[in-house]
């Protein structure tokens, strides 16, 4: 296996790359797979140095996996999103949201949110939130419009059998169908807002192979929390939305800034939830730092950290940032 060189920038496209001075490798839950999978050696992730960017700070391995690779790893070697998965499994089976500590609390009370978009992942930021916010507050339903979802999603899953089996499947189908609508309306508290998730079908994502039980996270998120699917690249540039999310997703598409750039010229508000940790993992191309936010100000974007404000109790380090391109920010906590 070849590694690629990636000499410019993911994010800026800037040339101007300085060795980075935390060069530590020690393998995690997704290299130790890699390694694994493609018989390779600690030698060969050693090959990969990494780099910081001096315009925007962001850090990158240069050399990487080939764009071809990169695919595998997200849809093969660890085609499940973990940790999006788990967040659905804490929800809907035993009523515990993602953990933003008070985000969406702040954010609802200084914000007037009817139309709100995340990226590329449904079930990492808010739209758990959204949904417990809409519908009443019962475990049970919680559990049932969960497993009335799988079962509806699974149940169209016929290849290889025999017509019996396929006509009584598309019986369960419509069976599991009206259940699941039937329980959503008696649960019902309020109008939706209106939410979507945009995709863009990177190699540096997860895909088709996102799975649990047979169903894909984003053909679940469609139907259980009521949201519409776009592709980034069909998307009309008229869109416009109140706020918009994005959860440990723009270091994993291969057009970052590009995004970004959607999301804060169509949105009032932009929140970005990243990694802002200087030791880079081999599983990653790149990452931001919590220098970001100083590029993003020198930019002219209004932009305010709000780590510490939403009281999260967390290890990791990490960094929220609300952002705006035509707001200034200031928060009532």
């Amino acid at each position: 296996m070849r590694l690629s060189n990636y000499n410019e920038c993911i994010f800026c496209g800037s040339s101007k790359l300085k060795l980075h001075f935390n060069q530590n490798f020690t393998h995690n839950f997704y290299t130790i797979a890699i390694k694994n999978d493609f018989k390779l050696s600690d030698g060969f992730f050693k090959k990969m140095k990494i780099f910081e960017c001096q315009k925007c700070h962001t850090i990158q391995n240069n050399p990487w996996f080939s764009k071809e690779t990169s695919f595998k790893i997200f849809n093969e070697v660890y085609g499940q999103h973990n940790r999006n998965w788990s967040n659905v499994i804490n929800f809907f089976q035993n009523g515990i949201k993602p953990n933003h500590g008070k985000l969406f609390y702040i954010l609802n009370k200084n914000l007037k949110i009817r139309n709100y978009c995340e990226f590329n992942v449904p079930f990492m930021g808010l739209m758990i939130d959204f949904f417990s916010q809409e519908y009443r507050e019962n475990i049970n339903f919680y559990k049932n419009i969960f497993n009335y979802s799988l079962k509806y999603l699974s149940s169209r899953q016929v290849a290889g059998m025999k017509k019996a089996s396929i006509k009584k499947k598309q019986k369960e189908a419509k069976k599991n169908l009206n259940k699941l609508e039937e329980i959503k309306i008696k649960n019902k508290l309020k109008n939706n807002i209106k939410k979507s998730i945009i995709i863009d079908n990177s190699y540096l994502s997860w895909l088709y192979n996102d799975n649990y039980k047979s169903v894909n996270s984003r053909s679940l998120a469609s139907k259980i929390l009521d949201i519409e699917i776009e592709d980034f690249n069909l998307i009309k540039k008229t869109k416009r939305y109140d706020l918009f999310g994005i959860f440990h997703t723009l270091d994993h598409t291969h057009q970052p800034k590009k995004i970004l750039d959607f999301a804060l010229n169509n949105s009032k508000y932009v929140l970005i939830y990243c990694h802002s940790d200087q030791n880079l993992e081999k599983q990653h191309l790149f990452s931001f730092t919590d220098k970001f936010e100083s590029y993003l100000k020198k930019k002219k974007f209004f932009c305010k950290n709000i780590t510490f404000e939403i009281e999260k109790k967390t290890k990791s380090k990490e960094i929220y940032l609300l952002c705006s391109k035509f707001y200034e920010i200031n928060l009532k906590l």
